[in-house]
């Protein structure tokens, strides 16, 4: 269980309930996740950010009714992709089935994602549409970030898993 928490202008796109006053403590090792939409031209994109790591993510904006399950496949892929424990992989996944929406609640955490916002542009300009979403997130998860006092977020998330298990 987490709260995907939403900018005001994702919030109105996605068009449900909000959950505030009501919001759980996240079972996941991530945390809850802020959304907020990204264009860059004609590209419409979600850039979603882990509240615990900062671990980054970009999702396409087409049909934001599957958005959380596609977050969570993209979620799944950077893990993956960070040689975490497929086990563990497994057991996010399996926390990130059920959600409930919120606001955001940080400005930390939407200053860091301002900070993304801007590098993903400047990578899907250079790259042009048809770039490839993971390399770029991955790009985004190399850059140190002083919320998580100057670590990238991939290395914080291998070590939030590493201590897991």
């Amino acid at each position: 269980m987490y709260t995907l928490r939403c900018t005001q202008r994702l919030l109105a796109r996605l068009g449900q309930p909000i959950a505030d006053g009501r919001a759980t403590a996240p079972t996941t090792a991530l945390g809850d996740w802020y959304a907020n939409t990204l264009n860059v031209g004609r590209l419409r994109l979600v850039l979603c950010t882990s509240e615990r790591t900062l671990l980054t993510v970009l999702v396409p904006a087409r049909n934001l009714s599957a958005f959380p399950d596609r977050l969570c496949e993209a979620m799944a892929r950077m893990l993956a992709r960070l040689d975490v424990a497929p086990g563990e992989v497994a057991r996010e996944e399996r926390e990130m089935t059920w959600h409930q929406l919120g606001r955001t609640a940080s400005r930390r955490i939407l200053g860091s994602m301002n900070d993304f916002a801007f590098l993903a542009e400047t990578c899907i300009r250079d790259d042009g549409p048809d770039a490839d979403l993971d390399e770029i997130a991955a790009v985004l998860n190399r850059a140190p970030c002083r919320p998580i006092e100057y670590q990238s977020p991939d290395r914080f998330t291998q070590a939030v898993f590493s201590r897991a298990n």
